[in-house]
């Protein structure tokens, strides 16, 4: 896509290079510029802040590091219009700094000074959550395979991760399955119908069929895209982190990036952000009026 950019986030840890390497590919894929960011900061006191040749020598190393990065990156995925380039400042704020010029962020799971396990790091974290653009935390598998995997409801911000799954799958040439997890029992509305007059089995069906409606209906704005809709019983982020072995991705939504909206991805999002065994993709929209953030 003319115009189009790819932004990832480096800093040479094993993570990092692994988000590099996926970015240089969905690059390709797009047909996107790829910008590589390495966000470098002074460990010191205020007083002996870089000043001078200190500074310049600093500057020097940063560059030849994400200059070596983007030879990294031509190299997995040639004829890519690569621009490293180091900043000064912290890796979040970098790279929030430039979602507004982004049409994606790319980040790895954590840091290069990481903790134990498979947590996902700070700033990993801040970028996903607060983000103006689509972004895209590589854990998981080093090559995943397999289809695109989206989580749906009635949200607004599951119609935008819809949508933007169904682009990813068909960049991708691949398949798309939408699922609609379900917790059961379901209780019954706070206005209505009293609890011995509530079917939670029909209340369940309704929200399926309406879900697949829905996937039907992006599906159609996507006629070479194959997809498969399921309805199933359980906890969304326990459903999609044990089938995000089988998939090459996943998206999710984010309700609004503005403000307190922009700094709760809800308990599915966090479960797949740490757990999930392929890259996962956030899609944001803005809340409907009267839809909590």
């Amino acid at each position: 896509m003319a115009g189009s950019q790819v932004v990832v986030g480096v800093d040479g840890g094993e993570p990092s290079a692994e988000a590099l390497r996926w970015a240089a590919t969905t690059a390709a894929r797009r047909g996107a510029t790829l910008r590589i960011l390495l966000a470098y900061r002074w460990r010191v006191p205020a007083v002996l802040a870089p000043r001078g040749g200190l500074a310049e020598a600093a500057r020097e190393l940063a560059d030849a590091l994400v200059a070596d990065w983007g030879r990294d990156a031509e190299a997995v995925a040639p004829g890519v219009d690569v621009r490293p380039a180091a900043v000064l400042g912290h890796p979040a704020d970098v790279l929030l700094g430039v979602a507004d010029e982004a049409d994606l962020l790319v980040v790895g799971t954590r840091g290069r000074h990481r903790a134990a396990g498979a947590m996902l790091g700070s700033v990993s974290q801040q970028v996903a959550t607060r983000a103006s653009c689509p972004v895209a935390v590589v854990r998981g598998r080093a090559e995943p395979d397999g289809g695109v995997l989206v989580g749906v409801d009635d949200s607004a911000s599951a119609g935008a991760a819809l949508r933007l799954a169904f682009a990813e799958a068909e960049r991708w040439g691949a398949d798309l399955v939408a699922v609609r997890a379900i917790e059961s029992p379901l209780t019954p509305p706070a206005l209505g119908l009293p609890p011995l007059l509530y079917d939670t089995a029909e209340a369940a069906r309704a929200l399926s069929e309406s879900a697949a409606a829905r996937v039907a209906e992006i599906g159609r704005e996507h006629p070479g895209v194959a997809w498969e809709f399921h309805g199933v019983a359980g906890d969304a982020g326990d459903v999609l982190c044990e089938r995000s072995g089988r998939t090459r991705l996943v998206v999710i939504g984010s309700r609004g990036h503005r403000g307190l909206a922009g700094l709760l991805l809800g308990s599915v999002g966090l479960c797949l952000l740490q757990r999930a065994e392929c890259p996962v993709l956030v899609a944001h929209a803005e809340p409907r009026a009267g839809e909590d953030s």
